[in-house]
């Protein structure tokens, strides 16, 4: 059998790095260092943790004493770590953490009953309380290579849609596991003829199994609730795309009419024309066409692309920054056979000028400006927004808030990122001297690819990282 400084580091190996990896599984792409920085810090702790063991085996020889110490210290130590390296709102960290410490100790618990079960029952000998023995360790490997593939999926598949939600739950919900560990330093401090009792066995199953059995309700209830907002999201937007459509086809009927009026009085403008011509007053045939020229409206004012949906909230933004003298200038190419199914389309079109346009009703003094880009680019849409804004914009942990609920993520910008996330996309926010942008891809699978346009403006938003938000 190995030694058992060997057993240390082999039980202390188990014991730390099959839940690192688990802990950041969630959360790989929300690092705030680089991997080899990340894997560097975790190693020295688990080389510490090693080290600090062995010393004090070797120069305590009440080791038990200290359990309870150097379990909550190392623990600690992880979750500085943990929250230190990962950009996220602490309490979903917390949660993350207790939820892997969880895990750990239900191992710990198991492999230490099957020990004792196994010496006294097995072997027919007398059990001797020693620190990662190598049966300990054996049954670790064992129970770790039965569980881990479960909790894996569990945490890639569920954990990490999870943490993309927003909700105030989540203030507290870290509570759960963390009750869950103290139950298990309670277990830790058990003698062997408690352990070796079936009882143990039956309650430390049923603990930990109930306990996720809660995790995952949860998990549920926050992604339903998700669901719930981005639905309702989704059904306002479809009241405001009836409200633009309305608007859209009252406008074009007064473009029909203008033009059929027009007509209908051409001769007699003509008319005139020719009279002030004929009396030599240029001046006031002048005046006289640039004041027909002025009072007609444009096609050109109700047609900004050629996808109806796109084109009726267009329509709408333009009209309201007309009236309010807000600068807003429309650079789209929006198909109308996208593959994009159109409510969200106009999700996403509604929701970034509906902000842009409180933005820009914020300002007081200066110019207001919004500007609107789209193009399709190969088999991807790009958006790209851009518009003044006064203040400053909250952020609580890198999440944009919202300016109508206090400390609540903004509902409109977490219903553009699942879109853009839903089409295999990504959605960008960035400020800059005053300025806020937003840049959008989405995916147009379906769609025919047209000639790739590599010094569009929208695309060189996306394609240069120029901006970021985190999940």
């Amino acid at each position: 059998m190995p030694s058992n400084s060997l057993n240390i580091i082999w039980g202390i190996g188990l014991s730390i790095l099959p839940y690192f990896i688990l802990a950041f599984i969630p959360v790989w792409d929300q690092l705030r260092y680089s991997k080899k920085t990340v894997i560097f810090l975790a190693s020295l702790c688990m080389v510490l943790n090693i080290v600090s063991v062995i010393l004090i085996i070797a120069w305590v020889p009440e080791w038990d004493r200290l359990r309870f110490f150097h379990s909550v210290f190392f623990l600690l130590l992880y979750l500085g770590v943990y929250t230190a390296v990962v950009q996220g709102t602490p309490s979903k960290l917390l949660f993350v953490g207790f939820l892997v410490k969880s895990y750990a100790d239900f191992i710990v618990n198991m492999a230490k009953y099957l020990e004792v079960s196994f010496v006294i029952d097995g072997l027919k000998q007398v059990y001797i309380q020693t620190s990662y023995s190598f049966y300990f360790n054996l049954f670790q490997c064992v129970i770790l290579m039965l569980t881990y593939p479960l909790i894996w999926i569990f945490f890639r598949k569920k954990i990490g849609q999870v943490m993309q939600t927003h909700n105030k739950a989540w203030g507290y919900l870290w509570i759960i596991p963390m009750v869950y560990y103290i139950i298990s330093l309670a277990f830790g401090a058990m003698k062997v003829e408690l352990i070796a009792n079936w009882q143990f066995l039956v309650f430390n199953m049923v603990s930990f199994f109930g306990f996720y059995l809660i995790y995952y309700v949860v998990i549920e209830m926050l992604e339903q609730s998700q669901k719930n907002m981005i639905l309702m999201e989704s059904n306002e937007t479809i009241k405001q795309q009836l409200l633009f459509q309305s608007e859209y086809y009252k406008k074009f009927g007064e473009c029909i009419e203008e033009t059929r009026k027009g007509e209908h009085d051409l001769r007699h403008h003509l008319n005139t024309v020719l009279g002030l011509i004929k009396q030599q007053n240029s001046q006031k045939a002048e005046n006289y066409l640039c004041q027909l020229l002025g009072n007609r409206l444009s096609i050109s004012d109700v047609i900004h692309c050629s996808n109806d949906a796109v084109n009726a909230i267009l329509g709408y933004y333009a009209n309201i920054c007309k009236q309010e003298g807000i600068d807003f200038t429309i650079e789209t190419m929006v198909p109308e056979d996208l593959a994009i199914d159109q409510t969200d389309l106009c999700v996403v079109f509604g929701n970034v000028l509906e902000n842009a346009l409180e933005a820009s009703r914020l300002i007081t003094a200066g110019k207001k400006t919004i500007k609107l880009s789209s193009q399709v680019i190969g088999n991807k849409l790009f958006i790209a927004v851009d518009n003044r804004f006064a203040g400053e914009i909250r952020k609580k942990n890198g999440v944009i808030l919202s300016q109508k609920r206090a400390e609540a993520a903004g509902v409109g910008i977490v219903s553009v990122i699942a879109i853009a996330k839903k089409y295999d996309g990504e959605a960008r926010f960035e400020t800059e001297d005053q300025l806020f942008r937003v840049s959008i891809v989405l995916a147009n699978i379906n769609q025919k690819k047209v000639s790739e346009i590599p010094n569009s403006p929208v695309a060189r938003g996306i394609n240069n990282k120029s901006c970021q938000v985190e999940h």
